[in-house]
């Protein structure tokens, strides 16, 4: 068996290759070994859904958070034959994040009433802050390109209020059909409206990012290379007849999937966009910390940051954000971020892709007083790094200049 060491050991990173890494992609070793502070003091965040409740639910949703932490404490002090200490465990409110709460590693939220009724989720707040800055309001239609295993997407329902529409993009079907169970969890269908309400609308494709072009009101069921993994309409049209039907083997499945086809092309586009675009994932201190052998940490950068694998990946961030872009609407806003800290896959690729983009224009982001991040290399664009006690996130707001003229009414 293996010798284990502490994730952040520099020997280990420096025969592993790993210390090389972060030097070719200009990182700040401290950015990560400040961290270290981070096994005493993480704590894991979740968001309560505010869907559906008004303030007087919400307040309730809290009081019940407080409870069953409160509960689940005593019952392992209990157990333990050890005193009280839910003081230091209770949830603690985010304030620069409204509805966000933070909760130490030690209390699994897995074990509180609301997570298992689906009120509670459990989302990064780098990830929720990025996904507040696209100002989310009701009736938008918004694009998840990454949507995996999908966080951001129940964020951007429960922003959306069930009113437009959400569709999400993930070339991993796996990890795609993660994101559709929770979809159901959190209600983010509903099965009340007809198919012909255009009030609310989730879909998840199973499809590559690079080359998706379907828009929020092209109605379609799969094409070449694209496969329909959840329609809500389609759910809700055929709720009462589920009840009745038999649920259909594998194969017949998969014949149905290769009769689908386009049915109606709308040439609407998204009115905000989300691109967390796939990384080597070096700024995820989750990630990182599961590294605890020599072993495990030269198997990681030998296959994940390989001069290759890197390649490969920066020109995946490419056309990730131009196919974003491209379908997002004039005067619409996309977000670009990745779980690195890699100079390269971050500013680089938003520089580049801005030169080249001649409709894109970077809409600044202003870091709040409270916010625990930095500016990052590229004015206007924000990092999270381990070392503020939040996984590692590059964030970048970029617009859609309009090129509609404006229309001048004479007067008299």
């Amino acid at each position: 068996m293996a010798d284990t060491t502490r994730w952040n050991d520099l020997t280990v990173w420096e025969t592993s290759g790993f210390l090389r890494f972060l030097h070719e992609h200009h990182i700040d070793v401290n950015d990560l070994l400040e961290s270290s502070s981070y096994e005493e003091e993480a704590r894991r965040f979740v968001r309560l859904k505010h869907t559906g409740i008004n303030n007087d639910g919400i307040k309730d949703s809290v009081d019940t958070l407080l409870h069953s932490i409160a509960a689940y404490v005593l019952a392992r002090e209990t157990a333990e034959g050890g005193n009280d200490s839910s003081q230091g465990v209770m949830p603690q409110a985010v304030k620069w994040l409204p509805g966000f709460y933070s909760l130490p590693l030690s209390v699994p939220i897995s074990q509180v009433g609301l997570y298992q009724d689906g009120r509670m989720y459990g989302i990064d707040v780098s990830s929720g802050y990025a996904v507040s800055l696209l100002d989310i309001q009701p009736g938008e239609h918004v694009l998840d390109l990454c949507c995996a295993p999908g966080a951001k997407l129940t964020m951007i329902a429960d922003l959306l209020r069930l009113q437009g529409s959400v569709t999400g993009v993930d070339y991993s079907r796996s990890r795609l059909s993660a994101c559709r169970r929770l979809v159901h969890k959190y209600q983010l269908v509903r099965v009340e409206v007809e198919a012909a309400d255009v009030a609310w609308r989730c879909r998840l494709f199973h499809a590559d990012g690079r080359v998706f072009n379907i828009g929020p009101k092209t109605e379609c069921g799969g094409t070449n290379g694209l496969e329909v993994l959840l329609d809500t309409h389609e759910v809700a049209a055929r709720a009462p007849k589920d009840r009745k039907r038999k649920r259909k083997n594998k194969s017949a499945r998969a014949r149905d999937a290769k009769q689908q086809h386009v049915m109606k092309v709308d040439p609407a586009l998204y009115d905000k966009v989300l691109v967390d675009a796939e990384c080597t994932h070096d700024g995820s201190i989750r990630h990182l910390q599961r590294l605890n052998t020599a072993v495990k940490w030269e198997t990681y950068v030998h296959d994940h940051l390989n001069s290759s694998e890197v390649d490969r990946i920066l020109t995946l961030q490419h056309d990730l954000i131009r196919s974003g872009f491209n379908l997002l609407r004039p005067g619409g806003t996309m977000i670009y971020s990745t779980c690195s800290l890699s100079t390269k896959q971050n500013e680089d690729i938003v520089s580049r892709f801005l030169a080249d983009e001649t409709l894109a224009k970077l809409d600044p982001i202003a870091r709040g007083e409270d916010v625990p991040c930095q500016q990052g290399k590229l004015r206007g664009t924000l990092r999270f790094t381990p070392s503020h006690n939040t996984s590692g996130l590059f964030i970048a707001r970029i617009r859609k200049i309009s090129t509609e003229l404006p229309v001048i009414t004479k007067r008299g």
